[in-house]
Order: C-alpha cells, then structure tokens, then sequence
C-alpha cells in the first residue's frame, strides 16, 4: 500500500463529498446527472481503496512514495500554474468561458514548456469536447463573458 493512494483516496472522497452537497442544493430536476457522476466518483475511488487494503493486508507493507513523486517538483511551475488559474478565475467573467479557457490552456502549456503542436492540438481537443458536451449535448449555456453580452 502507498501512502500517497492514501492521500489521493482521501481527498477524492472530500472532492466528491463537496459536488454531493452542491448538487443536493440544486433543484430536484437538476440533481440526476451530477449524482450519476459523482455514484461513479464514490464507486471507482472505493474500488481503489479495496485494492489498496486488499494489498495491504496480503503484504503487510506500507510504502512511503513521496520522496519518488515529489522529486523533480518545481516551485516556481506549482506556483505559475496556480497564479494563472487565480488570474482565469478572474477573467472568465469578464472574456467568457470559450476565450478565457483558451488563453488560459495555451499560456500554461507554454509556461510548462509544452511544445506548441502538442499544446494547441489539446486546446483544440478540449475546447471542442467542451464545446459538444456542455452546449450541444447537456445544452448549459457557458458563461460569454461582460465583454460580449
């Protein structure tokens, strides 16, 4: 068993948790979509804590992977990358959804040192899968921004 699982398992569940409270808070007609979802969330992230034990009590070992993970951390790209979904946050309302999720995705890719192809072909890819489940498929008008309301 790795103690990070541990950790991931844990703050799916609170993740989950949260989305079950906001979607109890919806209107009825609203909420079976978003509990589907998040039944899944809870039913996978417990078919991992299964695992988890399951290994744990056949090996009777507990492995501490942080220092494998956390290796090649860089402060500097963590603390970028959080900067620029605080500033998207902030911009969302103002350029809307579609504009803001663009640049946002394009200009943390680069930050990453993502190689442009690669990074404007996953633009590419989410917009238009966000695009088709959102407007087209679930059709829940996206935010479009003060700028061009």
């Amino acid at each position: 068993m790795k103690e990070s699982d541990l950790c991931v398992i844990v703050c799916v569940y609170g993740v989950a948790t949260w989305f079950l409270v906001m979607t109890l808070q919806l209107p009825p007609a609203a909420q079976s979509y978003p509990l589907i979802l998040i039944s899944a969330l809870y039913f996978c992230n417990t078919l991992l804590l299964g695992k988890q034990l399951y290994h744990f009590f056949h090996h009777k070992i507990m492995i501490n992977d942080f220092k494998k993970i956390f290796g090649g951390f860089t402060f500097k790209q963590f603390f970028g990358v959080m900067i620029g979904c605080l500033i998207y946050l902030a911009v969302v309302n103002y350029l809307g959804y579609y504009l803001a999720s663009i640049l946002y995705l394009l200009l943390a890719q680069f930050f990453l040192k993502v190689k442009p192809i690669p990074a404007i072909l996953t633009c590419v890819c989410m917009m238009a899968i966000t695009y088709f489940v959102f407007s087209w498929f679930l059709r829940v008008p996206l935010p479009l921004g003060i700028l061009f309301e």
